[in-house]
């Protein structure tokens, strides 16, 4: 199984191409060995390797698709357009193959399989070169359907191959006639051809040289009457930003090494690390005594502590102090948008009375009116209207939107923005991940119309590895809590409770994923000028831990017995 994730496709069973009684996705091991015996195995690569997941009542049909590549996947359509004329040479070439195998009976069904793809976006380019994903494919149900093959390749992997010979057409029972048809005669005799005199090209002349000033005119330095607009965030600058996350995972790795080699276990069962602490980061007792009823953690601790045994100060309420998880669930919020291609949910938190931030992709097309929020801090769905919006990210830098909730009264986060750096600085993101609402019966209960139902909020943990400037006014915190779609618009939350980003996009690696959160301080900008008035606090994070139990408390070894010695 190819490791690097490229893609996920939702689809319905009608859409899956058939050959044998069989999907022709069930059938990539054959269609791989073919290609690799007949084509060569760069023609074999070409295809994307597909995960097929069936489904149940609540989820829809779905194929992932994989490859053996090393940089990460980008759409061709997204690639430069001189890599795009090289991947699509390549493409054209390796193809070829495919027009012999195509009429051979034998083959013609899987190789036509393979040639069937969806059509949108089906080409991703990846170290270099182009990988074919959503094929054995063809969307609105046309799987089954053999006469749209032909069409459909034509509008699609046509565009880099000519198409196979179509089946030879049986010859007519009808006899040729046995004589040409002659033109016939003209009414009128032809007129004589008229000639133009040297004269008549001057207009032509002096318009080319006109023609020609302008554009030299155009060339030159600053008369440029359209400047090219170039997207904020660029590639180069997100490629910058995974070496930066590069070289502190390799700083972070040292780190780790280094207290494993110092780690110390006390007599009484404490392990203690170079710097004094215990993996959680509490300064531990002395030997034969208890840890006291409540402990200063720190911020930065190896081993983080889990998010029910860390209490937080409500400033609304001081005397009723929560723990972590109570305080990240009570402010964040799944966010609902209806759109032209169906219901999409992302996360949101609350950040004011009846205020809530989400990203902007999140609910971008969203139809008026169908735009709602829910979960265990708001209950049944409400309705909600935009205020501000900014983005896309790539365009603008910012992708921030800020919603009206009449009527919701779930507490505001608090907004962290210090001189300090984050870095390596546990945090929790939350929100409500896409492959989780999936195989969540409450959600599959809400979106049948039932009200209640509330699903589950998601809570990851990880560290702040890097902060990063991606754009001229955009700032990122690159950290290693999980996040996949549907996280966008979630907070990430430091030990303390207190919102230290927005979670916003997602860099995808051969081993593992990296989260991205737009920076508090951009969000403060993007909020001034609206009702929203956020509480800021700059002072460091000193995380408050609840009471060890008795069962927890590290105790003194058993004296020995000298009668058993």
């Amino acid at each position: 199984m190819a490791d690097q994730f490229l893609s996920k496709t939702k689809v319905t069973a009608g859409d899956l191409v058939t050959s044998g009684d069989r999907p022709v996705l069930e059938r990539f091991d054959e269609l791989r060995a073919l290609l690799t015996d007949r084509a060569g195995p760069e023609v074999a690569n070409l295809f994307a390797e597909p995960l097929l997941s069936r489904g149940n009542d609540t989820a829809t049909p779905s194929v992932s698709w994989y490859a053996n590549t090393k940089s990460d996947p980008v759409l061709l359509s997204q690639v430069s357009p001189g890599e795009q004329a090289q991947v699509t040479a390549y493409l054209s070439d390796h193809l070829r193959p495919l027009r012999a195998l195509a009429e051979e009976p034998a083959h013609a069904d899987l190789v036509w399989g393979a040639l069937s793809t969806y059509g949108a976006d089906d080409v991703m380019v990846a170290d270099g070169r182009p990988v074919i994903v959503n094929w054995g494919l063809l969307p609105g149900g046309g799987g089954s359907s053999v006469s749209t093959r032909m069409a459909h390749f034509e509008a699609t992997l046509g565009r880099y191959l000519t198409a196979p010979t179509r089946p030879p057409v049986e010859p007519s029972t009808t006899p040729a006639p046995a004589f040409t048809p002659q033109p016939a005669e003209p009414e009128h005799p032809p007129a004589p051809p008229r000639r133009i005199t040297p004269l008549a090209w001057a207009p032509l002349l002096v318009l080319l040289l006109l023609s020609g000033g302008v554009l030299f005119w155009l060339l030159q330095p600053g008369t440029r009457l359209f400047p090219k607009q170039e997207p904020v965030i660029t590639e180069q600058a997100t490629l910058d930003a995974q070496r930066a996350l590069n070289d502190e995972l390799r700083a972070r790795a040292d780190v780790l090494q280094a207290a494993l080699d110092g780690a110390v276990c006390r007599a009484d069962g404490v392990l203690i690390l170079p710097n004094g602490q215990t993996p959680e980061g509490l300064l531990p007792p002395k030997q034969g005594e208890a840890f006291p009823q409540t402990a200063d953690a720190a911020p930065d601790a190896l081993l983080p502590n889990t998010t029910d045994r860390i209490v937080v100060q409500d400033p609304a309420n001081p005397e009723t102090p929560q723990t972590l998880l109570q305080t990240i669930e009570g402010r964040t919020v799944l966010v609902l948008a209806g759109t032209a291609n169906g219901l999409t949910a992302g996360s949101g938190f609350v950040v004011g009375p009846g205020l809530v931030v989400t990203n902007q992709h999140v609910i971008e097309g969203a139809a008026p009116g169908q735009l709602a929020v829910a979960g265990q801090a708001v209950g049944a769905p409400m309705a909600a209207t935009p205020l501000k919006a900014t983005g896309p990210l790539a365009d603008t830098g910012q992708d921030f939107a800020l919603l009206r909730v009449e009527g919701l009264n779930a507490p505001a986060f608090s907004l962290f923005q210090g001189d300090g750096s984050l870095k390596l600085n546990n945090v929790i993101a939350a929100g409500y991940p896409g492959d989780v609402l999936e195989i969540d019966g409450d959600f599959a209960a809400l979106q049948a119309g039932e009200a209640g139902a509330i699903p589950g909020l998601t809570v990851t943990d990880g560290i702040v590895n890097t902060e990063q400037k991606i754009g001229p006014e955009t700032n990122v915190l690159m950290h290693s809590a999980a996040l996949s779609s549907g996280n966008s618009g979630g907070p990430l939350v430091d030990m303390c409770g207190r919102v230290v980003g927005v979670n916003s996009f997602v860099r995808k690696g051969p081993l593992q994923n990296r989260g991205y959160a737009l920076a508090v301080g951009d969000l403060l900008a993007f909020l001034q000028g609206t009702d929203a008035a956020p509480q800021v606090v700059d002072s460091p994070c000193q995380p408050t831990v609840r009471p060890f139990t008795a069962a927890a408390a590290p105790k003194d070894p058993a004296p020995a017995d000298p009668d058993k010695e």
